[in-house]
């Protein structure tokens, strides 16, 4: 996920890209974006409620 949308990019722009990608391989957009989140801050808070 971070190759298709670096970590550069706003929650928004991440987003956009990451939509057609997720829809293809039917992943939840939120779960994807949090996990991206997560290997980017190390915070583990951003995962709660997210499988990864």
């Amino acid at each position: 996920m971070l190759e298709i949308a670096p970590a550069y990019l706003s929650d928004t722009d991440a987003a956009d890209v990451l939509a057609p990608l997720c829809e293809a391989i039917g992943e939840n957009l939120g779960h994807r974006r949090d996990a991206c989140c997560y290997v980017v801050s190390g915070d583990r808070r951003v995962l709660h409620g997210s499988v990864v």
